[in-house]
């Protein structure tokens, strides 16, 4: 067995549903398995799993154990020589796997190797490669300067080039299995943050180098299965206490002025909580992206009188080398998986961005309709009625 790819599953169910979608379309034909651990989801995820993708091998642990532990345990399990750790909000390309493949295959003394993120709107993420976090710059980014060169984002390397990075985002990893457990794998310390960092900084300390190759992109859509309440902030803030607790001890002053701050800030949000701002965005043109000819009833329905933020605005059908040639401004863009690969949608998603674009991708089979307008609130998971008839 060449790949293992493992997912970590806690009440996402139409975002695990199109990841393992997209993985099975990339490993199709590879001498691969999907490992999918479910933590005490109760919104029938493994039943829907076990149902529609009877190949992907199922683990339902009875409690939320955390991320570091669950990956651990399916890491037991995987019989790959390579392993990619993937979070259940992300979406791959047919081609990523063999890229990162034969890329870690040329390299020597190599540690973890990640890929381009983009959001549900098709903007870079810059946390998928970032300099080695140290106390002082946790502490300019708690006060607000983490946007300064080298502070948290490696932003010497360019987002579409590939080279050596500190830190990936564990949301996607690929790596050998014997690299993981030379370093005894996720700390399990760490419930859901932080973990990553403290990985990658094991690996750079036993003489590996982590890359970042930032020709392939996925998809991260973000939080979809966190509330960032007071308990989110207690772990996220723990997480970074915690690392350097373990990794900086040496520097006791600046790794206590990190510890107050950090509970400064959870105490200011509970006095001052951040709320969401609402969007009045309303589109200019609604398009259907399909080599096919026509929507189903139901999404035509939906698109032409349901959907809220549409205001009854131009509706057309494209095929995907129309829409790459004069690419709308400010359109609501509907994907049709049935006749797109997924490299494609994530392709014209990054061009679509600095046209002010949002997307959905739309899958006919289940009637599924999802996506995201923000990185830092929960996307639309839409399963549209099957019966529903266009009326004129």
């Amino acid at each position: 067995m060449e790949l293992s790819v493992i997912i970590l599953s806690y009440n996402v169910r139409p975002y695990v549903w199109q990841c393992i979608d997209s993985v099975l379309a990339a490993t199709e034909g590879s001498a691969a398995e999907v490992i999918l651990v479910d933590n005490a989801s109760n919104d029938g995820t493994i039943e829907l799993i076990r149902e529609d993708f009877p190949q992907v091998i199922l683990m339902s642990n009875q409690e939320n154990i955390g991320f570091a532990k669950a990956y651990n345990q399916a890491v037991k399990k995987a019989q790959g020589k390579y392993l990619c750790i993937l979070n259940p909000d992300t979406v791959v390309g047919e081609e990523v796997f063999k890229s990162l493949l034969n890329e870690v295959k040329d390299k020597t003394n190599l540690g973890a190797v990640g890929t381009q993120f983009i959001d549900g709107r098709g903007s870079f993420l810059p946390e998928c490669k970032r300099v080695l976090p140290t106390p002082l710059g946790s502490l300019k980014k708690l006060l607000g300067f983490g946007g300064q060169n080298g502070v948290y984002y490696q932003d010497a390397l360019g987002q579409n080039n590939n080279g050596p990075v500190d830190i990936l985002a564990g949301a996607f990893l690929l790596l050998k299995k014997a690299d993981y457990m030379s370093v005894g794998g996720f700390d399990e310390h760490y419930f859901m943050f932080g973990e990553d960092i403290d990985f990658c900084y094991k690996l750079l300390k036993k003489g590996k180098q982590n890359y970042y190759l930032g020709q392939c992109k996925i998809i991260h859509y973000k939080g979809e299965s966190t509330q960032k309440n007071r308990q989110y902030l207690e772990r996220f803030y723990g997480a970074m206490v915690h690392f350097y607790k373990t990794h900086f001890s040496e520097r006791k002053i600046k790794v206590f002025a990190v510890s107050i701050l950090a509970q400064l800030l959870i105490w200011w949000r509970d006095f001052w909580p951040k709320h969401s701002v609402h969007s009045d965005w309303s589109p200019e043109a609604v398009i259907y992206i399909s080599a096919a000819k026509e929507p189903l009833p139901a999404l035509e329905f939906w698109l032409r009188q349901k959907a809220h933020v549409i205001h009854n605005k131009e509706f057309e059908i494209q095929s995907p080398e129309k829409f790459l040639k004069n690419p709308p401004k400010n359109a609501f863009v509907v994907f049709d998986r049935a006749s797109m690969p997924y490299k494609e949608i994530i392709g014209l998603m990054t061009v679509g961005t600095e046209f002010g674009q949002r997307f959905r991708v739309w899958h006919p089979k289940k009637y599924l309709l999802i996506g995201s307008d923000s990185s830092d609130a929960h996307g639309q998971a839409l399963t549209l009625a099957r019966s529903r008839v266009l009326v004129d």
